[in-house]
């Protein structure tokens, strides 16, 4: 089961992936549909 992690920055969210990679969220929240859409694909 893959855990949502990232961290904050002045720009917004920084969310990493499950493959590890790394994308910039305006939100949190954005990060968190992102990761549901991506796990239910």
């Amino acid at each position: 089961m893959f855990t949502p992690r990232g961290f904050y920055t002045s720009n917004g969210y920084v969310g990493i992936l499950p493959d590890g990679s790394c994308i910039m969220f305006a939100t949190y929240d954005e990060y968190l549909d992102y990761i549901s859409e991506m796990l239910a694909a």
